[in-house]
């Protein structure tokens, strides 16, 4: 039988190094069970990211094949970006088979919510979709919060043993809560997108439990995947999120990075009242119609990121549109993969120009803003 890194999954191969699954003939040849492949022990080690050829396809090709094997679905999303956690794949699994949903990051909500209205909050929002999972687990798989209560949710509704699938998009952490549930760093964790490469089998220590380690999807519309892997990282938050609290008239202009512009028309009397939520590497700029159409016009970029000077050129190539919200008191709009704007007294009436692959939605507040 072949043997597999078990960072990633891939097959090991000693034959070619600039192909996918390298390892140095002699090391493969030796004893050890627990090999890793050149990608992953120069990510785990040296931080030093090799991109893979791989299509979305490819990625949901590896996940169906390693579903028949699974009793019940474990589904990792990130608290800070849900709605760019959902991937049409996986939520077709999760209305299909019983599942226990993950809820991560929670260390990065910037406001104190108690993990029971957390929980509701994602139930509500997962029927919509037409989803009623097992049950939901609130964690930090950075700080270990919350990570073995999925253990026990697993034994509490398969006490005599059960395959776990462990399914999630890309950068919602879905490694390192493997690791955490295994107890040791097995599954190779990286800031950058697209780590695992295959399906793998791991088990837990103490238990009839398989874990089936799957590749993170690549869902449609986030903001993040029209921009290099540097801007990426920089949207999404390794620490708490920023926010910016605004009460604008008529023709004020908000730019979030170099991605999303929002013209204020409201017309009324009244400001509307509203929060802006995004990674701290993401700047916002705050002027009138004027100035705005004036810094676009000089191709003022030195004020907007991302996109960086690296994939600035490319990013201009993206379709761009613009298109008019109403939002009113209690609602989020929601730039998947990028943040998201809460208003406090509405209604928020904006002109969004933005880049047509990204994915807007309203949603009922998670954070409500304060004044």
């Amino acid at each position: 039988m072949a043997k597999k890194c078990i960072g990633c999954g891939i097959e090991l191969q000693g034959e070619d190094k600039n192909k996918r699954g390298y390892l140095p003939q002699s090391v493969l040849d030796g004893d050890s069970k627990e090999l890793y492949c050149q990608r992953c022990f120069k990510i785990k080690n040296y931080g030093e990211y090799i991109p893979i050829e791989m299509t979305r396809d490819d990625y949901r090709e590896e996940v169906k094949k390693a579903l028949p094997e699974a009793d019940v679905a474990i589904a990792v999303f990130d608290i800070i970006d849900f709605e760019g956690s959902f991937d049409d794949e996986i939520l077709d699994i999760l209305r299909e088979m019983d599942s226990i949903v993950v809820i991560n990051k929670i260390d990065l909500i910037p406001d104190e919510k108690h993990p029971s209205e957390v929980a509701n909050w994602v139930k509500e929002r997962l029927g919509e979709e037409g989803i009623a999972p097992l049950d939901v687990a609130i964690v930090s798989s950075k700080k270990g919060y919350g990570t073995s209560g999925i253990f026990k949710k697993i034994n509490h509704f398969y006490p005599q043993g059960a395959r776990a699938i462990v399914l999630g998009v890309t950068n919602v952490g879905k490694s390192s809560i493997i690791n955490r549930l295994i107890g040791k760093n097995v599954a190779t964790e990286s800031k950058y997108p697209g780590t695992t490469l295959k399906s793998s089998k791991k088990s837990l220590t103490n238990a009839n439990i398989t874990l089936i380690d799957t590749p993170g999807l690549i869902p449609q519309g986030r903001f993040s995947d029209l921009v290099c892997e540097k801007c990426n990282l920089d949207i999404v938050p390794s620490g708490e999120i920023s926010r910016k609290t605004y009460k604008e008239g008529k023709d004020r202009v908000i730019f979030i990075g170099g991605m999303v512009k929002m013209k204020i028309v409201n017309t009324g009397e009244l400001k509307p009242i509203f929060s802006v939520y995004a990674s701290k590497n993401v700047t916002y700029h705050d002027t009138n119609l004027e100035k705005a159409n004036e810094m676009e016009r000089d191709g003022r970029v030195d004020l907007f990121s991302p996109p960086c000077e690296k994939c600035a050129e490319e990013y201009k190539k993206e379709k761009i549109v613009t298109e008019k919200f109403t939002v009113e008191s209690g609602e989020e709009l929601v730039f998947k993969g990028l943040g998201w704007v809460s208003v406090k007294r509405g209604p928020l009436e904006i002109e969004i120009t933005y880049p047509e692959k990204g994915e807007i939605i309203i949603r009922d507040a998670f954070i409500k803003p304060k004044r």
